[in-house]
């Protein structure tokens, strides 16, 4: 009886590990890997096992820091009722697409399966395994653009399912550097199979007296809208033009 009330409570109880045959995964593509399911030092019932995608994130608003928790998906992996002896042991497959659509991993914006293992009148066991989530199509040729002109990518939001905006602020170490405080692009991530579409702001770096005159009343800065099509962002090649082309454009008559 001790026994069952302990693992009822957690203590002794049934154990499940994902078991991920890889670390990341891209968008659109197959994550696999294997789920064990251990039973504890007593006889319990299980009713269930669901692995789910989550994901967190922040981002500011004006003064204001906002915290983002999502669940991405779930994952239904059985729902056969099992009665597991101690120290029984099963193995169930994992299979996963990943959605398109979703920010990338990031500064800011971390992703983790949570298995679930549902057992009756206990604790559920759980288990976390964090996965990075990487960008494909014209998402990737945007970013890796970005990398190959020598911007770092510094500082990073995503405002929630509500906006689904990721805001990427990037740093010059190479082409532009002295030149720019930062560059800013945010897009909308449900759109970014098809197009990269968002706010940009562009924000040079100023000095002396002029330059605090400048930034005060904001001579400094550009900031609007843009859209890149899927032809503008072909390749890496081809996106790291349109971007270079784009600030060159947006950068006249800016004071810095």
């Amino acid at each position: 009886m001790l026994k069952k009330f302990l693992a009822s409570i957690g203590f002794g109880a049934a154990k499940v590990n994902l078991q991920l045959d890889q670390e990341v995964m891209t968008m659109g593509q197959p994550i696999t890997g294997t789920i064990l399911v251990v039973g504890g030092e007593t006889e319990q019932v299980t009713e269930g096992l669901k692995v789910s995608l989550h994901l967190t994130s922040r981002y500011t608003r004006g003064e204001h820091e906002h915290h983002v928790h999502e669940k991405v998906a779930t994952i239904p992996i059985t729902n056969e009722k099992l009665i597991l002896g101690p120290g029984a042991r099963y193995e169930y497959p994992f299979h996963f697409v990943c959605p398109d659509g979703l920010p990338v991993s990031s500064v800011c914006t971390h992703y983790y399966f949570e298995t679930d293992l549902d057992i009756d009148q206990a604790i559920d066991a759980k288990d976390r395994d964090y996965i990075d989530i990487l960008p494909s199509g014209i998402l990737k040729n945007f970013l890796d653009a970005f990398h190959s002109l020598g911007f770092q990518h510094y500082a990073e939001g995503y405002t929630g399912r509500r906006d689904a905006t990721q805001i990427i602020q990037f740093r010059p170490t190479t082409w532009l550097r002295g030149k720019y405080d930062e560059i800013v692009f945010s897009y909308a991530t449900e759109l970014a199979s098809s197009q990269i579409t968002g706010w940009f702001e562009l924000d040079k770096k100023t000095r002396g007296l002029m330059g605090a005159l400048a930034d005060e009343l904001d001579l400094d800065e550009k900031k609007g809208r843009y859209t890149f099509y899927s032809s503008d962002l072909a390749s890496v090649e081809r996106a790291a033009e349109t971007i270079q082309q784009f600030i060159i454009q947006h950068s006249e008559g800016l004071y810095g």
